[in-house]
Formats: C-alpha cells, sequence, structure tokens
C-alpha cells in the first residue's frame, strides 16, 4: 500500500499526470474535429513535454520565491525538494525534446506557440509593475485563472487545429470547441484558488475565494460547467456532435461537478492535483470509448 501511495504521489507531484491530462484532451481534439493523422503524435509529444516542462519550471521557481520570502511549504513542494535534481533534469530534457518536436510541425503551429509560451513564462516570472513592485501575471487581481484558461484552451484546440490549417481564425466547429474547452479549464482551476488560498491571502493576491468565498467560487465554477454543457447541446443541436457524445459529455460534466462540490479549504494535494485535475481525463474517456 505504502508502495502504491509513493508511485501515485510521484506521479502527480512530478507533473506527469496533469501533462498527460492536457496530451489526452489535445488527442480528444484530433478526434472531435476529425483532424488528420499527419505530424499528430509528433504534435502530441511536443504538447505532454513542454506541459511537463512549464508546469515543473513554474513549481521550481515558485519555491525558490517561497524560500526566499521565509514561507512555510507544503507536503508537494516539500516534495519537490527532496527530487528537486531529478526533476529539473528531466524538464530540461522535455524541453529538448518538445524543440525537436517543433521542426515537424507547420509555419503556423510556431506562430501560435510563440506567445503561449511568452505567456507562460510571465505567468510566474515577475515581469509587470503593480503598485510599485514587480509582479508575475499571476499575482495581478482575479486574473489567474483566466490566463490559464485561455492558455490551455489554446494548446488543447488551437494548437491542433492551425498546424493543419491556414489563416488565423477557428472555423465554427473549432470555435465552439475552443469556448467549452475554455469554460471547463477555467471551471476546474478554480478549485485550486481555493487550495491556494492562505498562500494567496498572505502575499496579498485577490482571487475569487478571497472575494466571493468557497462556496460562491464552488458555484460560479458549476455555473461554468452548466456553460459548458450548454455549448456542448449547441454543438449537438448543429451537428458537430453525435447524439451519444453528447450524453457521454454530460455524463463526465456531472461527475466533474459531483468531484468539484466536495472542495474544501484542507483537502489534500491528491484531491487537487489527483481527482479535480483528473476530470480532464474523464473526459477524454467519455468519448475515446465511443470512438473505439
Amino acid at each position: 500500500m505504502r508502495t502504491l501511495i509513493f508511485l501515485i504521489r510521484a506521479v502527480i507531484y512530478s507533473n506527469l499526470f496533469v501533462s498527460i491530462c492536457i496530451t489526452l484532451l489535445t488527442h480528444q481534439t484530433y478526434i472531435l474535429l476529425q483532424l488528420p493523422d499527419q505530424d499528430k503524435y509528433y504534435l502530441l509529444t511536443f504538447v505532454f513535454c513542454s506541459t511537463y516542462f512549464t508546469y515543473n519550471f513554474q513549481r521550481i521557481l515558485r519555491l525558490k520565491l517561497r524560500e526566499l520570502l521565509g514561507k512555510q511549504i507544503g507536503i508537494r513542494l516539500s516534495w519537490v525538494v527532496r527530487n528537486r535534481k531529478v526533476l529539473l533534469f528531466s524538464a530540461i530534457l522535455a524541453l529538448f525534446i518538445s524543440f525537436m518536436m517543433i521542426f515537424f510541425m507547420s509555419k503556423n503551429f510556431i506562430l501560435f506557440s510563440i506567445p503561449l509560451s511568452a505567456l507562460s513564462t510571465l505567468y510566474v516570472v515577475p515581469f509587470f509593475r503593480f503598485k510599485g513592485k514587480k509582479v508575475a501575471l499571476r499575482n495581478l487581481p482575479y486574473l489567474k485563472v483566466f490566463i490559464i484558461a485561455v492558455v490551455w484552451a489554446f494548446v488543447i484546440v488551437g494548437l491542433p487545429y492551425f498546424n493543419h490549417h491556414k489563416g488565423l481564425l477557428l472555423n465554427s466547429n473549432a470555435g465552439w470547441l475552443f469556448l467549452s474547452q475554455f469554460l471547463f479549464i477555467m471551471a476546474i482551476t478554480l478549485p485550486f484558488d481555493v487550495r491556494d488560498l492562505n498562500y494567496d491571502l498572505a502575499t496579498q493576491i485577490k482571487t475569487f475565494p478571497s472575494k466571493i468565498g468557497i462556496r460562491g467560487t464552488i458555484l460560479f465554477s458549476e455555473i461554468l460547467l452548466l456553460g459548458f454543457m450548454a455549448v456542448k447541446y449547441y454543438q449537438f443541436h448543429l451537428g458537430h456532435l453525435q447524439r451519444i457524445q453528447f450524453i457521454s459529455l454530460v455524463v463526465a460534466t456531472i461527475i466533474s461537478g459531483t468531484i468539484i462540490a466536495f472542495t474544501a479549504r484542507k483537502r489534500s494535494e491528491l484531491f487537487y492535483s489527483g481527482l479535480v485535475e483528473g476530470t480532464m481525463m474523464i473526459m477524454y474517456v467519455s468519448i475515446l470509448l465511443l470512438e473505439y
């Protein structure tokens, strides 16, 4: 049992799990938009490796900032401290692999991946001046969840789409898929603001839980999931989704909403980074089972 818990923590705390989830949702875009398989595995490898690098880069940087501020660190960051060298080496390796994958991508893909990389960096690196001091994008009031939702919706939907299409705009099907993924990612990101509430209050970062409370944040998250289902229904109405696909996504959304409803300030890290982030895998499996 201890070995199993050790392995689960290693997969989740090392950001392998979230990297897999983001990659699976990207593959779901290929299925729903019926994109050609050409370069698919190169792109999915890029998404996995770049996600793994980005999350570990941010985690290690935030750890350094917390150490400088003299803040206490939780069980996850304690794990990161013990395994920092391994994480740093694997993150650099992932960055190298993702860079190599770019050579197999279209020029359009490269064009759109640059601003995403810049946003991901500025999310944690202090660059902007706010109230007389340098801050990262995540420190600006209420902006954190929007940035995460936009970036990951664009990675999941935009990168596969633009790798196979010329032009600067999404077509109708891809546009509605982008909106639905934005709503879903934002819905499952809000609980993490509840998790980080103590740290955000200590560092005076304004987030939704500090403004509307934990219950209000959970309600907001559930409303976003209702918006997600409304978009999916409209896609079904337009003929972009089969009836069975729509039903399976509704079931997956209900499961996701149930998990989010149990969000609380004292939930463990495994609840957030395991169950809440795992809702992405639930969404993917709901479509995959029908596809194969």
